[in-house]
């Protein structure tokens, strides 16, 4: 703006118009290109989506992108261009063919937005030998063995939570009414924090506790950030992460967050000690506690033998496995108690297999009997379907050589995905995808469900993604749903107060969103939730 204050007025003008005129050519040059010349110029999709980044930004901004793209799915097809570089698909092939372990593709720029250049942890890491290093790691945290090893602390704090939902309530009262929402967080928040650290955070207990407002946090955290990664910025703030755009973020942080990573950072440090000193005394026949802190720990580099992670790489690992782990399985556990108070056969058919299958709440604990609940085990995929904790697609980057997706290919370069939500609302597949119904996923020929029944909605059903970016800690989050669910089932009753619609659709919400019946959720990558409200009444004898 000095310049254009030595210049002559006429001068100046001539200059912002010549400068309008290059920013106007560009972008009408750019949407020209895109509509007519791309190598996706072929493929359908909203108009604008075509020549701007702009509607899935919108989209994301609002927390109804999902909602956006089963949409346009429903109007264009399985396939549709959702930006002039980019295309979902909404079929299991697809799907297979995009995330498949073998997949000729990368991790898109969609995961360099929360990289740290300092401690780049498995989510955001990009190149895919440093991934495999660091999922091996990651293997050995969630391990069949190490799962079992947690189901003493996940039983400790669902008994306590139960506990606590029950607190001065007589027998045949039903509780004040309560959100499942903040519930659930402070739950699965608690147990996550005692298996990375050692520590509870104690958010669950009545009573004033600064760290209750982490899971919020995490929440606003994901709402801020989601929309940048579908933005037509998100290149140039990639490239300004490590310019300086880093150290203004840390400086925003809310007194809240900046709470949580210090908490995180004592714990990881404290931990470290704990480790170091019982690694000593492992001679006297001392046993370390076998949380996911001491498997991250005790990891080994293949290369100099030396520690895997640093202590800022531990930080970051176990900051990802808390957040990770929090948000998604207390959504499933909010969906699930949400369609249940809104099914009552379901409720009831749910109830009489755990009551009658187990004698006693304590008996509910991971082994071929709790394996046997079909019926529990068909809620909460059902659950996980309708409602998945990870909503949009994954986004990938075709590698150069290409990619056939379902006898199409796929230039390199080209950013490529399936949204689990709309391939688990896939009408082909399901037939019925907006109905809760857990009888889908059992054969049984009195009921009309058969085994090609089951298996075409398999194909189809990948809550958990697949290949080598799978969600890794999948057993522990199911191991914590059977638990929880059968547990609080045996010991209670559950219901929605009378007239309460917190969490439901409206008509007021459009599309896709009207239906009373079902669970409604924000998407800001992870799903962000309100409600269901609950009462909770001891169990009748």
């Amino acid at each position: 703006m000095a310049v254009l204050g030595v210049l002559p007025q006429e001068s100046a003008s001539q200059w912002i118009l010549s400068l309008l005129a290059i920013v106007i050519f560009y972008f009408v040059g750019s949407a020209i290109y895109n509509l007519h010349f791309s190598p996706l110029a072929k493929y359908p999709g909203p108009f604008f989506s075509k020549i701007s980044a702009f509607p899935s930004f919108y989209y994301a901004l609002k927390g109804t992108r999902h909602i956006w793209i089963w949409q346009c799915h429903q109007i264009y097809g399985d396939v549709f261009r959702f930006h002039p570089n980019g295309l979902i698909i909404n079929s299991p092939s697809g799907h297979n063919s995009i995330y498949g372990t073998r997949s000729n593709v990368k991790k898109g720029k969609f995961y360099e937005v929360f990289q740290n250049k300092e401690a780049r942890n498995t989510l955001n890491t990009i190149d895919k030998a440093a991934h495999a290093k660091k999922r091996k790691v990651l293997n050995a945290v969630f391990s069949d063995s190490a799962v079992r090893s947690a189901e003493t602390f996940v039983i400790k704090h669902v008994d306590r939570w139960c506990d606590l939902l029950l607190d001065n309530v007589k027998a045949g009262e039903w509780t004040e009414p309560k959100n499942a929402a903040h519930l659930t967080d402070f739950l699965v928040f608690d147990i996550l924090g005692d298996l990375a650290f050692g520590r509870s955070f104690e958010s669950k207990e009545p009573g004033p506790n600064p760290l209750k407002a982490i899971p919020h946090s995490i929440a606003s955290y994901a709402k801020f950030m989601y929309p940048i990664t579908k933005s037509p910025i998100v290149n140039f703030w990639v490239w300004m992460k490590p310019r300086g755009l880093d150290i203004l973020l840390q400086r925003m942080k809310t007194p809240e967050t900046r709470r949580f990573a210090d908490f995180v950072q004592a714990s990881v440090a404290e931990r470290t000690k704990e480790e170091q000193k019982l690694q000593k005394e492992r001679i006297q026949g001392q046993e370390p506690r076998k949380d996911m802190f001491h498997y991250l720990f005790q990891a080994r580099d293949p290369e100099t033998g030396g520690p895997a992670y640093t202590p800022m790489q531990l930080f970051s690992e176990a900051t990802l496995l808390i957040i990770a782990g929090t948000d998604t399985t207390s959504t499933a556990m909010c969906t699930i108690f949400f369609y249940l108070a809104h099914n009552p056969h379901v409720y009831k058919k749910l109830t009489r297999e755990v009551r009658e299958k187990f004698g006693d709440a304590d008996e509910i604990v991971g082994g071929p009997k709790l394996a046997s609940c079909q019926y529990l085990r068909a809620c909460i995929d059902e659950s996980l379907r309708i409602a998945p904790p990870v909503l949009p697609e994954l986004s990938r980057e075709v590698l150069p050589g290409g990619l056939n997706i379902d006898g199409t290919f796929i230039p390199a370069g080209v950013q490529v995905g399936t949204s689990g939500w709309s391939l688990m609302h896939h009408d082909e597949v399901f037939g019925d995808p907006w109905v809760y119904r857990p009888e889908r996923w059992i054969v049984d020929t009195e009921s009309g469900v058969t085994a090609e029944d089951v298996s075409r909605a398999q194909t189809a059903f990948h809550p958990f993604s697949i290949g080598a970016g799978n969600c890794v800690g999948r057993n522990l989050a199911m191991q914590e749903l059977l638990v929880t669910v059968g547990r609080l089932l045996y010991r209670m009753d559950v219901r929605v107060p009378a007239g309460d619609s917190v969490g439901a659709g409206s008509e007021e919400l459009g599309w896709g969103r009207r239906s009373k019946r079902n669970f409604q959720i924000r998407d800001a990558y992870v799903a962000v939730k309100d409600g269901p409200m609950l009462q909770f009444k001891r169990r009748g004898v």
